[in-house]
């Protein structure tokens, strides 16, 4: 029979893991693959936190079949016709470049789905580079134009849309996580924009 402190100890250490996942969320994506104790967690105490974030205009998005984690802040019309909320997960505005690669990832991972039974998805840096150069304009400095596709990677590294491997600086995996921000049918209007730009280049 479990005494009065052994159960205050069991319920500080239960909100202490909660907390663990709040301040996890509020960081960045959760993915069970990286954080297996905080995932299960989340999906025990799921609806309290779904509750916590909602009293803070915070929406919390689980895909468990994917196994990751993260928040969203809505944009309705109410917001904007009241005074808005500050903003908690900032907009990203992103440039061609950016887009570009984040629809070309998208892409490889669809294939990689249909194609693979591994997991994970890993790319290589001169893989982005030969997906990205039929798109840019030629250049007579060679050099530079890696070093602006170098920072281009690193940019969507640090958006968390791909994951340096340790130890393989060439090498990087592609987080599922990317199907929640880029769907089926925004990689169809992007192909169309680029086939209107191509068109309009050969005019």
């Amino acid at each position: 029979m479990s005494t009065i402190h052994e159960t205050g100890a069991l319920g500080a250490d239960a909100q202490r893991d909660k907390s663990a996942v709040l301040i996890r969320l509020l960081k960045g994506p959760l993915y069970l693959h990286r954080q297996r104790d905080l995932w299960q967690v989340l999906l025990r105490e799921q609806y309290s936190i779904r509750d916590y974030f909602q009293q803070i205009g915070l929406s919390l998005l689980i895909d468990e079949a994917e196994g990751y984690a993260f928040l969203k802040q809505p944009e309705s019309a109410e917001e904007e016709s009241a005074q808005e909320l500050p903003r908690l997960v900032s907009r990203r505005s992103l440039s061609f470049a950016q887009t570009l690669l984040l629809v070309c990832l998208r892409k490889r991972l669809a294939e990689h789905d249909s194609e693979e039974s591994a997991p994970r998805l890993i790319v290589t840096r001169q893989e982005i580079h030969q997906w990205l150069l039929p798109y840019l304009a030629e250049v007579a400095n060679e050099v530079k134009q890696r070093r602006d596709l170098d920072a281009l990677i690193k940019k969507i590294d640090e958006m968390g849309f791909l994951t340096a491997i340790p130890n393989h600086p060439d090498d990087f995996e592609v987080p599922r996580i990317i199907k929640a921000f880029v769907t089926a049918e925004q990689i169809v209007e992007f192909d169309q924009l680029l086939a209107q730009k191509h068109a309009i280049g050969e005019n």
